[in-house]
This record gives C-alpha cells, sequence and structure tokens, in this order.
C-alpha cells in the first residue's frame, strides 16, 4: 500500500453530519469548571442475578489504592463545535483527540495545561478512531475519507493509508508486536496494518451488515471485536486467519465496544441498547450480563484499568459508571455538563479518568479524591 505524506501546519474548521451509530448532541459552553457532581453520585450495590464467573486467571494485583470519589472537571477546547469523539493517551500522558466536526486532531498537555491542534491533510476526512502507540506515533481513522493516518509529534508529519471505498474505519488497537489493528464499521470487515512495511491484512465478519465497532486484544495475541447491528462479539486469530462470532444472551444487544481486562482474565462489553454490561470468558466461552442501575442509560465507551475495574460511559444517562471485575459491584459518576456524549473513556497512569465530550466540545476529567 502506497501512503501518501503531508507536512501540516495551522488549523481549519470543516463540519459534517454525524458519521453512521452515533448521535450528534450538541450543548456549547466555555471554560474549564469543577464540580463535586461526579464525586458523590454513587450506586454501589449488587443487583445482579449471576456472579462474576470463576476463571484461571491471576488475580494478585499491587493496583494503587481504588478511590471512593472522584472530582470531575471540564475543559473548553480551542476550537467550538468541534465534536471531540475519540480519546487516547501516549506514553508522556498527553491526551490525544479527533474532532470530527473540525476535521483535526487535538492535543491537550495536563501539565502545561495547553492544547494543540492540526488539520487532517483530507478534506472531509471525519477523524474518528485514535490511538497512541507505545512509540509515541498517533494513530487516527478517517472514517469519512476511507483512510487510517499515522501522525508523528516529533515531525509534526501525518501519513494516510487509504482503504476500500465504502470501508467506514472506525476504532484504533495495538497488538504486541505494534501492528494497527481497526474495525471497519461499512465494510464488514476487521484490518490490520504493519508500520513496518505498510502491509494491509483484512478479514471478512461473517455476518453482514454487522456494523463492527470496539476492538480489542486479549493477552493471546487473539484480536476480539464488537458487532453494533450484528448484536454479536467476533474475534480474529492471527496466527490461522480464522473469524469466530459469539452471541451475548440478551437479544437485540447493540454491542458498542469492548476491552479485556487482564486482572480478571475477561473480555467486557457495553450492551448500548439495553443498558447492559456483559463480561465473556474465553476459556469458557460464557457469558454474563449485568443490569446498569440507571435505566436506559445506552452504556458506550469503554476502559478496563487493568486494576480490577472497567470504567464506561452512559451516553444517555450522561454518567460514567465503574464496575469491578472480580466482585461484580457498579458505582456510578454524574457528568456536570447535560448531554455530554461521552463515547470513548481512558484511564491515565496517575489514575484520572479522561473522556471527550463530544456534544459540549469539552474534555471531562475525574480526578480520584479520597
Amino acid at each position: 500500500m502506497k501512503p501518501l505524506r503531508v507536512l501540516l501546519a495551522g488549523c481549519a474548521l470543516l463540519t459534517g453530519a454525524a458519521c453512521a451509530g452515533d448521535d450528534d448532541d450538541d450543548d456549547t459552553s466555555a471554560g474549564e469548571t469543577a464540580s463535586a457532581a461526579g464525586a458523590a453520585t454513587t450506586v454501589a450495590a449488587d443487583p445482579y442475578a449471576s456472579p462474576v464467573p470463576e476463571t484461571t486467571a491471576t488475580t494478585t494485583s499491587t493496583a494503587r489504592p481504588r478511590a471512593s470519589t472522584y472530582v470531575p472537571s471540564e475543559i473548553a477546547l480551542p476550537t467550538a463545535n468541534a465534536f471531540p469523539h475519540s480519546i487516547a493517551i501516549d506514553p508522556e500522558g498527553r491526551i490525544w483527540f479527533t474532532e470530527l466536526q473540525a476535521n483535526k486532531l487535538g492535543m491537550y498537555d495536563p501539565v502545561a495545561k495547553s492544547f494543540k491542534e492540526w488539520p487532517i491533510p483530507t478534506a472531509g476526512s471525519r477523524p474518528h478512531g485514535i490511538g497512541a502507540a507505545s512509540d509515541g506515533i498517533i494513530w487516527v481513522t478517517e472514517i469519512g475519507a476511507h483512510k487510517i493516518a499515522r501522525f508523528d509529534p516529533a515531525t509534526e508529519e501525518f501519513t494516510e493509508y487509504p482503504l476500500r471505498s465504502g470501508s467506514g474505519p472506525h476504532t484504533i488497537v495495538f497488538d504486541e508486536g505494534g501492528r494497527v489493528w481497526f474495525t471497519e464499521q461499512a465494510g464488514d470487515r476487521v484490518g490490520v496494518i504493519d508500520p513496518a512495511t505498510g502491509a494491509l491484512t483484512e478479514y471478512d465478519v461473517p455476518t453482514k451488515r454487522s456494523s463492527p465497532y470496539g476492538i480489542t486484544v486479549a493477552g493471546d495475541g487473539r484480536v476480539w471485536f464488537a458487532e453494533l447491528s450484528g448484536h454479536k462479539i467476533g474475534v480474529v486469530d492471527p496466527a490461522s486467519g480464522t473469524v469466530t462470532e459469539y452471541s451475548p444472551p440478551t437479544a437485540g444487544n447493540g454491542a458498542r465496544r469492548i476491552d479485556f481486562d487482564p486482572l480478571s482474565g475477561l473480555l467486557w462489553i457495553t450492551l448500548h441498547n439495553v443498558s447492559k454490561m456483559a463480561s465473556f470468558d474465553p476459556a469458557t466461552e460464557a457469558f454474563v450480563e449485568y443490569d446498569i442501575p440507571t435505566a436506559n442509560s445506552q452504556p458506550y465507551a469503554i476502559d478496563a484499568d487493568g486494576e480490577g475495574s472497567v470504567w464506561f460511559g452512559e451516553f444517555r444517562g450522561n454518567k460514567l459508571g465503574r464496575i469491578d471485575t472480580l466482585t461484580g459491584e457498579m458505582v456510578e459518576y454524574a457528568i456536570p455538563s447535560s448531554r455530554a456524549g461521552c463515547r470513548t473513556v481512558m484511564v491515565a497512569a496517575d489514575g484520572v479518568v479522561w473522556c471527550p465530550e463530544s456534544g459540549t466540545s469539552k474534555l471531562l476529567r475525574m480526578d480520584p479524591g479520597e
């Protein structure tokens, strides 16, 4: 595959319609604010019909003490109505995000408290998913241009890799070898690019019109993905090239995002349509589903912190939730701004929880309290 290289400076604004499967919420406000709302709103019962299944995974952990409260603050982006969609944290702790409507890549430095933005080379590309590789390179899916973009922060140079027309690349994840895996929401495929060679490999999803969405890599190197319209999860075995699918118990579930938790050895999934979280044990092929306390919450974003918690965003509930991967205990935290639209969430090394508010053009940070 022949890449396209562009060296950029400056910024530009481009607006457009929301991508497939997204709700384009907009609630404008400005500035950086702090609130106790997220620190005090909790639901911590264990109301589930089924316990977390036993696994053979090691559960010994040197995790930092888990905070009981979180203090939220919101930071307005430089570009109004940017629609920050997805977020990534690089090895230096900087926060990277895509600006879907502004057609930009953005970065926030929490230490310097400063922003920087770069326009995507292709006009109307609608930057969507994002990932920060271990070498500091930033990778972005251009869902509107059917490309994958590589950005080098040191040189501020973009490299774009074109895909088949109609692919709709969505979410990014990296394997241990540094290869870049991504879902193709419109193309019903999972793709992988080898950064060393630029070679592209694609795998067809058996269920057509399945809308492959979230993606993660398990400890054994297999690549798992969620099917938003197929209401399944699937797995690609890179060694054999086979793709296998599994269906959660609840029909029409809208499996949206997925992440692997190395502590429990389980995969965790947001079941967007039915307001549930689910775990899946790859060893036993067993699902367990958990009702979220807030009705019609529409769980969306997800991040397993590797220390016993899985964080998730409640799109309609306008909250962040946290589930204990070993006990099933669940806690919810209110987001200060209404209609925040938290579509991705990540936990930084210092325990701060971050999400981009697509509906308000802000970044939300949740600092651990006592």
